[in-house]
């Protein structure tokens, strides 16, 4: 059912995401915030070949999330130093630039209110419709599991054991997954470090891998601990425990869980909800047996937290997510011909759309999958 294994979503046309920005560029100053419009190219190769043209290091590029590959997707980036007519002059195979406005600041990951998102399951029968409607409002009601999706964990599912190792400071670990001979997204990367071996100790090596692949993969180490405390609290992710740190959904405003009783009819109204670790140094912690449970997953990894202070140059403070998200439906439909279903739907920042399908799919009967 993954996307990446191309068993649900067989055309990027199946797959359309636009994203919501959280503000409006002010048309000053030092950067350009431009749209972009791509097909079946991933937000950091579109990237990679917009600075070629434009000859502007890829450091200097802003992006507020990472949008999936084998999709039609539209988002905001941002650069320094450009003008927006030498934007909007940018000519790429499957890259359309949409418009180009001038702003104060660098584009920063997370500043996005959420994403809009158009699905084609083209292999449930229009059978199943009634029963689609009907476990879509569910989720409208209970919510959806806030997991990360397994695009987080990269295409040989392994970017969280690399990021691991960089936190247990296994450096040789680190390098024998980079220089496995099915890697081909990283080949530039692991030829340099074939180099810089025979001249340099491992742990140097590591610290020069590019400083966006290391934080990639220590983020998706800190997705899969916090999958890891999510799963551990299935089915029941509305459900408030003492000790927990509630988030507020409005404005994502942290705090701690003294009396469950008090405060279960604001999550029961999904105006808060139990959240997991994004571990970190400056992360809010639970008590009691949320405490328990959340430093047994790290004592069960091997990890202390104060690993998390600083890793290979990168400091990771750390957050709360949300147990669970919202979501806004707009359509669900039949498709006009053939089967299919068609679904029209919103989530907010960090939200994923496949794991939406997951839980589609999984009180789906078979026979009516694929």
């Amino acid at each position: 059912m993954y996307r990446e294994e191309n068993q649900m979503f067989k055309e990027p046309e199946d797959f359309i995401v636009e994203e919501l920005p959280l503000y409006e560029p002010s048309q000053t100053g030092t950067h350009t915030y431009f749209a972009i419009r791509k097909r079946n190219l991933s937000t950091l190769e579109a990237i990679n070949r917009i600075s070629q043209e434009l000859q502007v290091p890829t450091r200097d590029f802003g992006y507020a999330g990472l949008k999936d590959k084998n999709a039609i997707t539209t988002q905001v980036l941002s650069v320094e130093g450009v003008a927006p007519e030498q934007i909007l002059r940018i000519e790429q195979p499957a890259i359309e630039v949409l418009w180009a406005e001038r702003h104060t600041h660098k584009l920063r990951v997370g500043h996005l209110r959420g994403n809009r998102f158009e699905l084609t399951l083209r292999h449930i029968s229009h059978d199943a419709l009634p029963l689609v409607v009907e476990l879509m409002e569910r989720m409208v009601t209970e919510g959806v599991p806030n997991r990360f999706g397994t695009q987080r964990f990269g295409n040989k599912n392994d970017s969280h054991l690399i990021g691991k190792a960089l936190v247990k400071a296994e450096w040789e670990t680190v390098v024998r997954y980079m220089l496995a001979d099915d890697a081909p997204q990283v080949d530039s990367v692991a030829r340099r470090i074939q180099q810089e071996l025979a001249r340099k100790p491992v742990e140097k090596v590591v610290v020069s891998i590019p400083y966006r692949l290391r934080k990639l993969y220590l983020s998706a180490y800190q997705a899969y601990l916090f999958n890891t405390v999510l799963e551990k609290r299935m089915p029941h992710l509305g459900k408030l425990l003492a000790g927990d740190v509630a988030v507020k959904h409005s404005n994502g405003a942290p705090f701690l869980v003294g009396d469950p009783t008090v405060e279960q009819p604001r999550a029961d109204a999904f105006e808060i909800s139990p959240s997991g670790p994004i571990f970190g140094y400056k992360m809010r912690m639970p008590t009691g047996d949320v405490f328990t449970l959340e430093t047994s997953i790290l004592a069960d990894e091997g990890v202390r937290l104060e690993k998390f202070r600083k890793v290979v140059g990168i400091r990771l403070p750390g957050t709360r997510r949300p147990l669970r998200m919202p979501i806004q439906l707009h359509e669900i439909s039949a498709i006009d011909s053939g089967t299919g279903i068609c679904l029209g739907f919103t989530l907010p920042a960090g939200g994923y759309a496949t794991v939406v399908v997951e839980e589609l799919l999984a009180d789906i009967q078979p026979s009516k999958e694929i």
